[in-house]
């Protein structure tokens, strides 16, 4: 069980994406924070997720890339987090 089961329906959910004939990115985020920074890496599906925040502003440069060069990680689960959070929890918990 992921998380609890808090994570069950979001894998289900990726599950149908991913074998559906849909062009798609599924986007994973690390708990979101309200920083005004971009700033984040990315780790590809079955790859050890990293840190545990990215900001919001980084969530969304990284849909603004992907709109406007939709060939860029299609079909890619991606796990995203500002790089250097590496820990068991947020660093506000």
């Amino acid at each position: 069980m992921l998380d609890g089961g808090y994570l069950e329906t979001y894998a289900a959910a990726a599950k149908v994406i991913e074998s559906s004939r849909l062009d798609y990115t599924i986007i994973r985020p690390a708990w979101l924070t309200d920083k005004d920074e971009v700033d984040y890496e990315i780790t590809q599906k079955g790859e050890p997720f990293k840190g545990t925040e990215v900001s919001r502003k980084s969530i969304a440069a990284l849909v603004v890339r992907l709109i406007t060069d939709p060939s860029q990680e299609l079909h890619g689960s991606l796990g995203v987090n500002k790089p250097g959070t590496d820990a068991d929890k947020p660093a506000w918990q």
